[in-house]
């Protein structure tokens, strides 16, 4: 990787610089939650005109951990599926099948809107089983790449809370429906998590915001073909994880609270 590359993204698209971000910082510290090797490099060489990044690092744990939750899941599912299907949806500009060294048995698809992937693919250099797939994951034509005969993993990080809720509901069953057996690893937030980033400063001046909460009855009673295998709170983790060791007590006695238990969950379903 060389050079530098301009990205001028607007909307939920633009919030990719901020993980990106936070990945950066978490790769720096002292004790790296996540330690994305790629993270420096790929954020050094972009060109970027969002200011006040520096208003969400307090998030970088948070987002950290998430991205490890995430990781570790979905290194189960490689490690069991040695010729299964990734779908990457929402990837923005993650090192996700870098990171896990995906084997060149499983078809992995990385997808995201045009713009996304344009830059994606000028910033990283994937080998060829790590397809970069063009398209809204709210449209239609990315499906055309899905191998629906293969055990599948969906891995939605960071994506569904910013998608209306007929439209999350309708990628799930998309899911559900088109593969022949499937896992579904995602985030979600509470209700008044979607209520406060209407008044972030940093959302803001993106233009975008959180639109769907996690409602578990809800979800269960529209989903009723699947099996949830695991449900953690972000807060959980942080107090183990949390670089800051100090601050883990603090954090497991404020986990007590509904509310923050609550704020993000980390959500893995199976179709089995």
């Amino acid at each position: 990787m060389a050079g530098t590359e301009k990205v001028n993204l607007r909307g939920a698209a633009a919030t990719l610089l901020m993980s990106l971000y936070m990945r950066r910082l978490d790769a720096r510290s002292r004790r790296p939650v996540l330690g994305d090797p790629h993270a420096e490099e790929v954020y050094d060489r972009i060109e970027h005109d969002v200011h006040g990044l520096w208003q969400v690092a307090g998030d970088a744990a948070t987002v950290a951990a998430r991205a490890a939750v995430l990781d570790g899941w979905t290194r189960e599912f490689l490690g069991t599926e040695s010729h299964g299907q990734v779908l990457h949806l929402g990837c923005g500009l993650d090192s996700r099948p870098l990171r896990l060294a995906v084997p060149p048995t499983v078809r992995w698809l990385d997808v995201d809107q045009p713009e996304v992937i344009d830059v994606r693919r000028r910033l990283y250099t994937f080998p060829e089983h790590v397809v970069q797939v063009p398209g809204s994951v709210t449209g239609e034509t990315w499906w055309e790449e899905v191998a629906p005969d293969r055990p599948t993993l969906v891995v939605a990080e960071g994506l569904f809370m910013y998608l209306r809720p007929a439209t999350v509901h309708a990628v799930v069953d998309r899911v559900v429906d088109g593969t022949r057996r499937a896992e579904l690893a995602f985030d979600a937030v509470s209700p008044w998590t979607v209520t406060m980033s209407r008044w972030t400063p940093t959302f803001r001046a993106l233009g975008t915001g959180f639109r769907w909460a996690w409602n578990p009855a809800d979800f269960a009673h529209r989903h009723s073909t699947l099996r949830e295998l695991d449900d953690v709170a972000i807060i959980d983790e942080l107090t183990i994880r949390h670089p800051r060791v100090w601050l883990r007590p603090l954090l497991s006695a404020a986990g007590h609270l509904p509310t923050l238990q609550d704020a993000m969950r980390l959500h893995r379903f199976t179709t089995r």
